[in-house]
């Protein structure tokens, strides 16, 4: 690696001289597995402090590793290394402590240390009684390590962190579990849990261990997950303790995101979140599975409502606060209908109301929140519609129609931008629909029943462009859709009633356009007073007159028009024909 010598160029042959004589006295101690051992610890003890006062840096640390090595080898009772209690390698570890303390710039006591702590950890879980003991033990060892990264130099921090993963994540695991449980131990787990995941947090923190983290937010959502799967499991008792739950996730989560800035809202906003979310997704879970309407849908009540704080509060959390909140308000709404507390006109009622309220909040809204929050809205008003449905008669079901497209209309009209037109039309739609659900409750037959509501809908989408624009795409289908079916039935059929009805439509179209110099509607009246007169005048006549009649007029609109605009033979003259 460029930057780093090469090994031998740094070895020096005093070092070999070491290494070697370091290997032959442990080996030479260790293998008639004498009593010599202790003897030849406190004798390179002493020559560790001897090589300190000459300043021999390489032959301290040699000599300071020889005597933890030779002093672990002394805790094997029998071979046992790993089997007797926890008691040696306790003392063996203070005392290694302080000589780390004695001699601070000697590597290898603290290093020992940590080493025969992690036997002594070893030998104190494998006596402890399985269940929440074993779980206390694992997760004592965990907060131990966690420690000792925190006051340790770079090189003991990081050997401290790596072996200490096994650790935590054993600790957590069967804290988890036993948080999960539902005995009288779940509590004790879950805070130590909780602990371990906050030492796990405060980790990113340290600057020599950080790199070995991974990504920056890896570890808070880690350890906010692993939080929050603990105290979700003690509170995992039955429908209170998960509303308590879901509560406690969405109050962490919003009480972070409208509080927390800097630094701090880097490394525990994400935290907050998982726990969160992880909180809240149990509490959920839990409730859907036990069929628990009730307690969910006051969960999500109280869900929506600070939601709605740091929507109110944070603006560039808007564009996922608000629609969550409307989305909160909503679903518990419908679930209040299996809940048994609202029947399904209420629930309707009810979404009609949140589906105009966030129409009204919207318009103070950034494009971006607007389109997600009156998506949402319109989620509800669409479940509005089929309460009402379900709903007994036809009743309910139109006035909710008419007053969705009513707002939607308004909305529509005030709203300058593009997307103004479709909100008219949807607007116009649902005013249509209930007025053609009317018509059908109270059994008219009468096509104008039909033609009629479709024709002011037509109109109503047509919105400021029947004033501003011009007026054949704005008045001419709807004008089209009223006088068309109209005329052609008063033609077909017998009676005076609908003919006079017709032509009486078509004077009125006629002098509004004139007085108003709008030229559709002159037109659309004109020609369907015409077109009337003319059908009821074929209709009143022999059929060979009817015949000539209709012949006559064709003749005469095809003579004109080629006077005007002749082809083939049609400008010749009849002299010049052969």
């Amino acid at each position: 690696m460029d930057g780093v010598p090469a090994l031998d160029s740094r070895v020096r042959p005093p070092h070999v001289l070491l290494a070697v004589g370091a290997v032959l006295l442990v080996v030479g101690a260790v293998a008639p597995a004498g009593g010599r051992a202790g003897l030849l610890v406190g004798a390179l003890a002493a020559a560790v402090i001897s090589a300190a006062a000459a300043r021999l840096p390489v032959t301290r640390e040699t000599l300071a590793a020889t005597a933890v090595v030779l002093a672990v080898a002394g805790l094997a009772d029998g071979g046992r290394l790993l089997s007797s209690g926890p008691v040696a390698p306790l003392l063996l570890t203070s005392v290694l402590v302080l000589a780390s303390r004695v001699q601070p710039a000697t590597r290898a006591w603290p290093l020992g240390a940590w080493a025969v702590f992690q036997i002594a950890a070893v030998r104190a879980v494998a006596d402890a009684p399985a269940g929440v003991v074993r779980t206390c033990a694992l997760l004592a060892v965990a907060l131990a390590g966690l420690a000792v990264v925190l006051g340790a130099r770079r090189t003991l921090a990081r050997i401290a962190l790596l072996t200490t993963v096994p650790w935590w994540v054993a600790g957590v695991v069967g804290g988890m579990g036993t948080a999960w449980s539902a005995d009288d131990a779940a509590w004790a787990s879950a805070a130590l849990t909780v602990v371990a995941a906050a030492g796990l947090l405060v980790m990113r923190l340290e600057p020599d261990v950080s790199p070995l983290l991974g990504p920056p937010r890896a570890v808070p959502v880690l350890a906010g997950a692993v939080g929050g799967a603990a105290v979700a499991g003690a509170l995992s008792g039955g429908p209170a303790g998960a509303v308590v739950a879901g509560l406690a996730g969405v109050v962490l989560a919003a009480g972070a995101a409208a509080v927390l800035d800097g630094w701090r809202r880097g490394l525990f906003l994400p935290s907050a979140l998982a726990a969160g979310v992880v909180l809240l997704a149990s509490a959920l879970a839990h409730l859907v599975a036990a069929a628990a309407w009730r307690e969910l849908a006051l969960l999500l009540v109280l869900t929506a409502l600070p939601a709605a704080v740091v929507g109110r509060l944070r603006r560039e959390d808007r564009p996922a606060a608000v629609p969550a909140a409307v989305a909160c308000f909503a679903v518990a709404a419908a679930l209040a209908v299996p809940a048994h507390l609202v029947r399904p006109a209420g629930a309707a009622v009810a979404l009609t109301a949140l589906y105009a309220g966030t129409l009204a909040a919207a318009t103070g809204l950034t494009a971006e929140t607007r389109r997600h929050t009156l998506g949402v809205g319109a989620g509800a008003a669409a479940a509005a519609i089929g309460f009402a449905v379900a709903a007994d008669g036809l009743g309910p079901l139109v006035g909710h129609l008419a007053v969705q497209g009513g707002l939607t209309w308004l909305w529509g009209h005030r709203d300058g931008r593009r997307s103004g037109g479709t909100t008219r039309a949807v607007g116009a739609a649902q005013l249509v629909v209930a007025a053609w659900v009317a018509v059908a409750s109270a059994g008219a037959g009468a096509v104008e029943a039909y033609t009629l509501p479709a024709a002011l809908g037509l109109l109503l989408a047509a919105g400021p462009r029947l004033a501003t624009g011009p007026s054949e795409p704005a008045w001419g289908p709807g004008l089209l859709v009223a006088a068309v079916p109209s005329t052609v039935l008063a033609v077909v059929e017998a009676g005076a009633e609908r003919p006079l009805l017709v032509l009486a439509g078509a004077a009125a179209a006629m002098v509004a356009g004139a007085a108003a110099g709008v030229r559709t509607p002159l037109l659309v009246g004109a020609g369907t007073a015409v077109a009337l007169a003319i059908g009821l005048a074929v209709t009143a006549l022999p059929l060979t007159l009817a015949g000539a009649l209709v012949a006559g007029t064709a003749l005469l609109v095809l003579g004109a028009r080629r006077e005007l605009r002749p082809v083939g033979g049609f400008a010749d003259r009849l002299a010049d024909m052969r």
